[in-house]
């Protein structure tokens, strides 16, 4: 019964993970154009056919001032249709035309959210009503692109309303209405404008001429270079990891504290010389600290700074000590080591020795065992006086 209960919790639970598992997402109300999105109103068909055509694709999924680095060559940008979020600034405007006039490659789609008043600064061309009938498509691409059912309700057209004849902007593909796309420097580099983003949506792409006129749009300008979609206007932004916001004096520095951190992991593993005892085995006697010290003022060759030590400790010593025969004979002693030259090695142990003298001469003095053998005494001869 037990295990009846505990297989039925199980199956349970594999239910309950199913339908998370399964759970439906919510389809888009309008066109995304992200080449992420299977829906209809998504670039993802375009992004598989540009990959299976042999080009290098991605998302670009970053800030746009990250442009600079990221290798990208071609910038496929179509805003998603208005009703949907999405994230355009004039921090992000600029650094995508500053891309482009550094030698980007710029595919511009459909209509661009307005920012500021800036927003028709350094540009060329802009987007106006269709007004004719449509017509025959015209064009140099016109003799690989036929027929494109779905044009749009916008047409581009010169920045100032002129015609484009006369300007340095060519027109690749146009019909009565007005151009469909066209394509003129910025800066170093060069863009592509498209007139109508709705011909490259997952519903759209296989009618007509619409497939080759996406593949026509998207080749890089060099060989081999990447085609990115740019996610990022739709808010899909991957922040910029914090080591790639290192300057190179900080990533060197940085290196080398890992460096010193591994050398001192190692040197704790690897042991590079025999153990040392952190505590002695036994206390040392005087005289082998009176020879310690000897020695080590004799290895820098310091004698006359140890003898001025050693006499300075033996005149404290003395000076604790009462005045009797012994103290006035160390006391003679310590005067006349004063003056004598220290020629060799031997003279700064006498030294030693003569301060550890007085060192012995002031525990004589003042132990407990000769004071009360002197208080005894003195007891003993008032006594005999009385």
């Amino acid at each position: 019964m037990r295990r009846d209960v505990i297989v039925a919790g199980l199956a349970l639970l594999a239910l309950f993970a199913v339908s998370l598992l399964n759970r439906r997402v919510e389809a888009p109300q309008a066109a995304t154009r992200a080449s992420a999105d299977f829906s209809f109103g998504g670039y993802r068909a375009w992004y598989e056919m540009l990959a299976r055509e042999g080009l290098r694709v991605e998302r670009f999924r970053r800030h746009h001032d990250a442009l600079g680095g990221s290798g990208v060559d071609t910038l496929v940008a179509a805003f998603p249709d208005p009703t949907l979020p999405h994230q355009w600034g004039a921090a992000e405007r600029d650094a995508l035309r500053a891309w482009v006039r550094n030698g980007g490659r710029l595919v511009d789609i459909g209509l661009t959210p307005t920012v500021d008043k800036d927003d028709a600064k350094d540009e060329s061309i802009a987007l106006g009503d269709a007004t004719e009938p449509l017509g025959a498509l015209r064009g140099p691409w016109s003799t690989l692109v036929t027929g494109v059912p779905n044009r749009g309700k916008y047409r581009l057209e010169p920045i100032s309303g002129k015609r484009f004849e006369g300007t340095r902007i060519e027109v690749l593909l146009r019909d009565r209405a007005g151009a469909l796309v066209v394509r003129y420097r910025y800066g170093r580099g060069e863009v592509i404008g498209v007139a109508n983003a709705g011909a490259f949506e997952n519903r759209a792409l296989g009618a007509g001429d619409d497939a080759r006129l996406a593949y026509l749009v998207a080749q890089p300008g060099r060989s081999g270079g990447v085609v990115a979609f740019d996610e990022a206007i739709r808010g899909d932004i991957v922040e910029k990891p914090w080591y790639k916001a290192l300057t190179v004096p900080e990533l060197v520095a940085l290196a080398l504290v890992g460096l010193a951190a591994l050398l001192w992991i190692a040197y704790g593993i690897v042991p590079l010389g025999p153990a040392i005892r952190l505590r002695a085995p036994r206390e040392p006697t005087s005289e082998e600290f009176v020879d310690a010290v000897a020695s080590l003022y004799q290895r820098a060759r310091a004698r006359d700074h140890a003898r001025q030590a050693l006499l300075a400790d033996a005149r404290r010593a003395l000076a604790r000590s009462p005045k009797s025969a012994t103290y006035r004979a160390l006391a003679a002693r310590i005067d006349a080591a004063q003056t004598d030259p220290l020629r060799d090695d031997a003279a700064l142990v006498a030294v030693a020795g003569l301060a550890r003298s007085a060192r012995e001469e002031i525990v004589r003095a003042t132990s407990p065992d000769r004071s009360i053998a002197t208080a005894a005494r003195g007891a003993r001869a008032r006594r005999r006086r009385r």
